[in-house]
């Protein structure tokens, strides 16, 4: 049976959230969490899917962890146990952040995916394949999937989840959806609950209520790295202070995380976005007349008329309680 929006599995330590279809609103605003948007403009959105910073975050601060381990054990052992625990930090940390680091680099690498391209005005959406493979999906027929789960290990409990985004097959378009069915699916990892919601929100607020909605593209103009730390130091000096910058944003932040260099290269692997390039997409990615743009299905009209005297009451339950109190 197809799964329809609001459906939850629930199993131990792991939870399913079906936000589409249909796409009703979340409650959530919209976030682009991952800076999956690549592209807007009033007729279509692209996203893609690939994200480096949080691998970035994590391979940098696990090597300077045990870069500083290393250096520690080299200079401030006195005894003979000390000097052990310095190869073996040199040699484990070696080995486990070059394995890390060549698996990084390798997706760095690779060549960016075509885009899924989001047609508000048709209410469709165009895959193509790297393989260069092309169909159209309806828009009303996108499964939008929030899995998570718990994780338990020695340092306690930690939740992880993601956004799945499921597209039947070009000949598979009208037959019924379950988790079993074949299909052409992204998986990203935005987070659990509410994060993966906001980065729904993102491609739902544009086909739904419009461009305005959303964020704006993550911009990957030319700029030198000194452009790139002026700009990051302003702006933190503007929400923080000039102390708190000079700690974190240029001391601390830099040498645990470095993100100037990481600007950096999110700008050469995103200087150039590919693009839909085949005839029948170029014709397909065209503006419509506004007397030809689709509407929405009575089903999905109904359903959000219902979502929305929930949100709005859910709202005025909490303005009188936070009144009360």
């Amino acid at each position: 049976m197809t799964q329809q929006v609001g459906a939850v599995k629930t199993g131990l330590l792991w939870k399913q959230e079906h936000l589409s279809p249909l796409p009703i609103p979340t409650g959530e605003p919209a976030a682009d969490v991952l800076g999956m948007i690549w592209r807007k403009n009033e007729t279509y959105l692209d996203i893609g899917s690939l994200s480096l910073s949080a691998g970035w975050v994590t391979l940098h601060s696990l090597s300077v962890f045990f870069a500083g381990l290393t250096v520690y054990m080299l200079f401030f052992g006195f005894r003979y146990d000390t000097y052990i625990g310095f190869w073996l930090s040199l040699i484990t940390g070696s080995v486990m952040m070059g394995f890390l680091w060549q698996g990084y680099i390798k997706a760095y690498r690779r060549p960016l995916m075509p885009p899924l391209r989001f047609h508000r005005q048709r209410r469709e959406v165009r895959i193509v394949t790297p393989e260069g493979e092309e169909w159209t999906v309806p828009w009303e027929r996108v499964h939008a999937i929030a899995p998570s789960a718990t994780m338990i290990g020695q340092f306690g409990a930690a939740k992880m989840g993601g956004l799945l985004l499921w597209f039947p097959y070009k000949h598979q378009i009208d037959e019924p959806f379950h988790m079993n069915k074949e299909g052409w699916a992204i998986m990203v990892s935005p987070g659990p609950g509410i994060a993966a919601m906001r980065q729904w929100e993102c491609i739902r607020s544009f086909m739904e209520v419009g461009p305005e909605a959303v964020p704006e593209p993550t911009d990957v103009q030319d700029k030198s790295l000194r452009d790139i730390f002026t700009e990051e130091f302003h702006k933190a000096r503007q929400h923080h202070g000039l102390l708190l910058t000079l700690l974190w944003d240029v001391g601390i932040g830099q040498v645990l995380f470095n993100p100037m260099v990481y600007h950096w290269l999110h700008k050469k692997k995103f200087a150039v976005i590919p693009d839909l390039t085949s005839p029948e997409s170029i014709a397909w990615s065209q503006p419509l007349p506004p007397e030809q743009w689709a509407k929405r299905s009575p089903e999905l009209e109904a359903a959000v008329v219902e979502r929305e005297k929930d949100l709005e009451a859910a709202a005025t339950g909490k303005l009188a309680s936070s009144e009360a109190a």
